[in-house]
């Protein structure tokens, strides 16, 4: 089995589009004529590995990711079979990327393989954790809860990227104009107050002889700036793509400062939410801890979740073992000591996991109140220092005349 994308007339002439599985075109073109509809164009999706489940399908963005969980949820919620939900979601009017990803993942389904491991294989560009998640409630038979608390996460982080880029668009706009009519004054009106003053044989002013300054060395270097901007770029990109360069630039983000502190929180969060749903889904806690230490994807972090695996393999208790994983806050390792010591480890979990989440989205919701003024005040002062090189001349001409 395997999706094929199709474009089709019905008995009318209207144009249909969408995507099916099916074990061959031409049974494609077959199911497609019982539908009533004429196939013009039939193009077989990229083909399934031998040993693993299919990779079909183009990268999902994180708004997409999102609906296609909760889509998934409603469905598994209404005890449709898994075949049968995503038949729905490929036959919505949503998305043609979440259809595409959807009949990618029937087509590994039908196949035989677990949908866990078709979408964790697949260039969806979900996180670890969602994987380890649903093959936790696979085995639990829970699906549907697993998706909906997967769903409430992500359309919690969607809110947190919302609010923080829409504060960014203000200032970011007006740093935009600012620019422009600051380039045009250093451009147009500067030279022209030189002139004014070599002739005068004033000495300009120092703030004007910098930005000046500045001003030209950019205009005589633009080239080296921009192919330096382009080779700096394309060096992140490239290191991007090799593990090693990004577990670097990762270990490097932890250090700075407000973002460092937002991203171990980030690892926290994700780490109990793993945590929680796995002992949600009535697994033990070794299943508990080594799914969750599938979800860090920094080395230094990784290797301090491994250390919690092997104490808690070794017979140590959970809560325990977490002292070995330090970017926990304290309060969630209390929780979940008195989850263990009054045997509700599960729902003591969820309720760090929610506490976390919770610091984190306070956290994000500050710094995005912080960026606006900030990045005014910045815009602002920049704006400050181009006008007064261009006003500061111009009084010391007028008191130049009036003298």
């Amino acid at each position: 089995m395997q999706p094929f994308a199709y474009v089709a007339y019905t008995a009318k002439g209207q144009r249909r589009t969408g995507t099916l599985v099916a074990e061959s075109e031409r049974a494609a073109f077959d199911a497609l004529k019982a539908q009533g509809l004429m196939a013009s164009e039939i193009e077989a999706r990229a083909g399934a590995k031998r040993d693993g489940p299919a990779r079909r399908g183009g990268k999902l963005d994180a708004d997409e990711r999102a609906l296609f969980t909760r889509q998934m949820a409603v469905l598994l919620a209404a005890d449709l079979p898994i075949e049968n939900a995503l038949d729905a979601v490929i036959e919505s009017d949503g998305s043609k990327s979440i259809q595409a990803f959807a009949a990618g993942l029937k087509a590994a389904t039908l196949e035989g393989y677990p949908l866990s491991d078709a979408i964790d294989s697949s260039r969806a560009g979900f996180a670890p954790y969602y994987a380890s998640s649903l093959r936790a409630g696979e085995g639990s038979r829970e699906l549907a809860a697993v998706f909906g608390g997967l769903a409430d996460y992500l359309e919690a982080q969607g809110a947190n990227r919302a609010e923080i880029a829409t504060a960014l668009v203000y200032p970011g706009f007006v740093a935009a104009v600012s620019l422009v009519v600051c380039a045009i004054l250093v451009t147009t009106v500067a030279p022209e107050l030189v002139g004014m003053f070599e002739v005068t044989g004033q000495p300009l002013p120092g703030i004007t002889r910098t930005v000046l300054g500045v001003s030209g060395w950019i205009e005589a270097h633009w080239l080296a700036l921009c192919l330096g901007l382009i080779a700096a770029v394309l060096g992140v990109v490239v290191t991007w793509r090799t593990p090693a360069g990004r577990d670097r630039m990762r270990r490097a983000g932890l250090r700075i400062p407000v973002f460092g502190r937002l991203k171990r929180m980030t690892i926290a969060a994700q780490y109990l939410r793993t945590m929680a749903v796995v002992l949600g889904s009535r697994q033990t806690a070794l299943n508990a801890a080594t799914g969750a230490a599938e979800v860090v994807d920094v080395s230094t972090h990784r290797a301090e979740a491994d250390a919690v695996v092997t104490a808690v393999r070794q017979g140590e208790s959970l809560g325990m073992a977490l002292k070995r994983f330090p970017i926990l806050p304290p309060v969630a390792l209390q929780l979940i000591r008195v989850g263990e010591d009054s045997a509700r480890l599960a729902p003591m979990a969820e309720r760090a996991a929610v506490l976390v989440e919770t610091w984190l989205a306070n956290d994000r919701k500050r710094l995005a109140a912080i960026l606006d003024p900030v990045l005014m005040m910045l815009v602002g002062g920049f704006v400050l220092i181009v006008v007064l090189a261009v006003l500061l001349p111009i009084f010391d001409l007028q008191s130049a005349v009036i003298q």
